[in-house]
This record gives structure tokens, C-alpha cells and sequence, in this order.
């Protein structure tokens, strides 16, 4: 039963641009509290060199917090997924602002050539803006 919850979980996770290895940790934490690299690497199946470079990255995004148990370092899964969403949201505006600033920087003939795109991330920049303010809202 567990597993069918972490290859769902894992599908939701690829979507949100996790690699196949982080996803797959990711999920067994999520399910299974508390656990060594070592351990990790076991239910993964691949190295523990590897386990340790995809739970410092995950780490680094704040998706996995790891403490000290009976002196081992021992990972969990930070299991707010509005956070995620939220932090995934604002990493997408912040592109969809870039773009937009380099197409407005854009002259004549260039300019006029994607002004299909330029509306377009308009509208998706208000789309992301008006989720915001809803947001924000509730709380």
C-alpha cells in the first residue's frame, strides 16, 4: 500500500522538477520518518555517494531537514506542500519577470516579431498575481 503512495507521490514531485533519484528519496521519507543515508540508499537502490548528493540538494531547497539521532544524521521530509507550491510559484514569476524585461528591452523588428509572447507572459505574470492576491486573502 505504501508503495503505491510514494509512486503517486513521486509523479507529483517529477512534475515539480524533481530528478527521478530526488523524487524517489523524497517519497520514501515522506512515508517513512527518520531515516540514515545509508538506509535511504537501501530503499533507493543506488550508491550512498549518490543518496548524500541528492539529499544535500534537497537539503539546499528546504525540502529535507536532517538532525542528529544516537549520533547519526537522520533526514526527514518537510511535508508542507504549499510551501513548495508557493516557493515554485514565485520561482516562475521571478522567470516570467525576466523574460518580460528582455522583451521589452527588444527594438522594433525583434519586438514586433514576438509580440504573440509578450502577451502571453502578461497575461500569465496577472494569472499569477490575481492567485496571489487570493491568497493572501485567506490568510
Amino acid at each position: 500500500m505504501a508503495e503505491k503512495v510514494r509512486k503517486k507521490l513521486g509523479e507529483v514531485l517529477k512534475q515539480w522538477g524533481f530528478g527521478e533519484i530526488e523524487a524517489d528519496i523524497f517519497a520514501i521519507l515522506a512515508t517513512k520518518d527518520k531515516l540514515t543515508a545509508k538506509e535511504i540508499s537501501k530503499e533507493v537502490g543506488c550508491a550512498y555517494s549518490t543518496t548524500i548528493n541528492s539529499l544535500n540538494s534537497l537539503r539546499r531547497m528546504g525540502y529535507v531537514e536532517r538532525t542528529r539521532k544516537n549520533r547519526k544524521f537522520v533526514y526527514s521530509a518537510n511535508l508542507d506542500f504549499v510551501k513548495i507550491i508557493d516557493k515554485e510559484i514565485n520561482k516562475i514569476s521571478g522567470l516570467l519577470n525576466d523574460l518580460k524585461q528582455e522583451i521589452h528591452k527588444l527594438g522594433g523588428k525583434y519586438k514586433e516579431g514576438i509580440k504573440e509572447l509578450a502577451i502571453k507572459v502578461e497575461k500569465a505574470l496577472k494569472y499569477l498575481e490575481k492567485k496571489k492576491n487570493v491568497k493572501e486573502g485567506v490568510k
